[in-house]
């Protein structure tokens, strides 16, 4: 199949209407074709791939799996001119579904890069497709909400239509105390805080000599933030106030760039009279986590998060969290890291540090990893499961070193044996005549190749754990809605 024969089918297709013939004809050229046989998978559900589809002829089915039941249920066919994948290379989130080929068929598989140049070349596509993107991500969003599962899908795609979505930046307010509470909001991607001033009576700080904190009796009473929830992907907020039909009672913030579903309170109302037993569960679940008193999270807890919060770390996919008041300082993490990568640790302990969690100086594998910009060889990469990983074809520029905002990514000298007679003569004699010094880029891999992690493993105190951030401090964090 030849490039003009792939841009003829291209322009029978729907969504590339109005596309220049040359941006079409430069999207055929940069994309690999291949040729799929019936029953094989090219899209994984829960995979990071940064490539996507287009079908230039058979068939294939989108697969999902409920998150309740594990059941797998086909939701639909996609035929020529349709698009496989892109909804990930936009996001970069994992794969939300499988996709199996239904009859023998062939694809187009394009790069990110090519994907996305292609949209700049062509406007009326790039509309088509963002649109599409708020429809698809606003119809999931509401349908992964537990309480919204008795509701039909008709019910819930005219919903999506109506609803918005909304993004708000590390930092920014989405309501404040005093304002009229006209929206109910979903959390599609992000980590939200919610927080209210108390007078406080007693104020206290942070003493370092004793590792503790301190009242201070002279300062006076004062206002003073308390947290009440901190939420991530999937959890809802706002309703009370809808209920209560008073003005909001707290602050709620981003704290990393936050995808929301706004729900106007005219169409929640009007859902809620449809589904009366949507209400019931809603009301039920306020009743229950809503409390007025504040300090629902300990003052180390609320600190902790803050802390977390200003170093990025919820901008990470995993981190390496070290507990100090376990850690038997034994080193056994740095020297198995170095053993199990030719000698050099890809592990410090020269990390940032906030009470007794450090986060060592390893690589975060960052959702949006911006080490990758640049590498003129390709050599970095990230696997399928998100992690980050360097190939045999960096040649130690930097470029990625540079690109780490956190500093993880090491450029050392390593000694690799030269192929050929040299290299053979060499090691017969015992001698380094055989060998070459080369410059490589260093980081965690989250040993990629190993069936465990070396640190981890071998840690005799459990002090040391992979985890996302988000999981790791809603753990030590409890809350309310508001």
């Amino acid at each position: 199949m030849d490039t003009k024969e792939i841009a003829l089918r291209l322009t029978r297709a729907s969504f590339f209407l109005g596309t220049p013939p040359k941006a079409l004809e430069r999207l055929a050229m940069g994309g690999e074709v291949l040729r799929v046989e019936a029953g094989e998978v090219i899209i994984r559900e829960g995979e990071y791939e940064m490539v996507c589809f287009v079908i230039l002829s058979g068939a294939f089915n989108v697969i999902v799996t409920d998150m309740e039941t594990q059941e797998r249920r086909r939701v639909r066919t996609l035929g020529p001119g349709e698009l496989l994948g892109e909804m990930s290379v936009l996001s970069g989130t994992p794969r939300h579904a499988e996709v199996a080929c239904a009859e023998d068929a062939y694809l187009l598989r394009l790069e990110k890069d090519e994907f996305l140049s292609f949209l700049d070349a062509s406007p009326v596509a790039k509309e088509r497709l963002d649109a599409e993107y708020r429809r698809r991500a606003l119809t999931s969003a509401l349908k992964s909400l537990d309480v919204f599962s008795v509701i039909e899908g008709p019910t819930i795609e005219t919903l999506a239509a109506k609803v918005e979505l909304i993004v708000r930046q590390k930092g920014e307010v989405i309501f404040s105390p005093g304002e009229i509470a006209d929206a109910i909001y979903l959390i599609r991607d992000g980590f939200v805080q919610l927080s209210r001033e108390s007078m406080d009576t007693e104020s206290e700080f942070f003493d370092s000599r004793f590792d503790k904190v301190s009242l201070n009796p002279q300062a006076g009473p004062r206002m003073k933030e308390y947290i009440l929830a901190y939420l991530g992907q999937g959890a809802y907020f706002g309703e009370v106030a809808l209920f209560d039909n008073r003005p909001r009672v707290a602050t709620s913030t981003a704290l990393t760039r936050t995808e929301l579903v706004k729900i106007n309170k005219a169409d929640f109302d009007k859902l809620l009279l449809s589904y009366p037993e949507v209400r019931a569960e809603l009301q039920k679940v306020a009743a229950s986590r809503y409390l007025s008193a504040p300090g629902l999270t300990t003052k180390a807890d609320h600190d902790m998060v803050r802390w977390a919060t200003s170093q990025d770390i919820f901008a990470a996919d995993h981190v390496l969290f070290l507990d100090l008041d376990r850690c038997a300082r034994c080193l056994n993490c740095i020297s198995a890291c170095a053993k199990l990568h030719n000698g050099v640790t890809r592990i410090t302990h020269n990390g940032i540090r906030h009470r007794n969690i450090l986060i060592p100086t390893s690589c975060r594998h960052c959702r949006q990893p911006t080490c990758m910009i640049g590498c003129p060889t390709g050599a970095i990469q990230r696997d399928k499961t998100g992690e980050v990983y360097h190939l045999d074809t960096c040649i130690g520029c930097g470029t990625c070193a540079r690109g780490c905002p956190f500093g993880n990514i090491s450029i050392v000298e390593v000694k690799e044996s030269r192929s050929g007679w040299l290299g053979a003569f060499g090691n017969m004699l015992g001698m380094d005549s055989g060998a070459q010094v080369k410059k490589k880029a260093v980081k965690c891999d989250m040993c990629k190749d190993y069936k465990y992690r070396g640190c981890q493993h071998n840690c005799p105190t459990q002090a040391i754990v992979s985890a996302r951030p988000a999981e790791y401090f809603t753990g030590l964090t409890g809350g309310a809605r508001i």
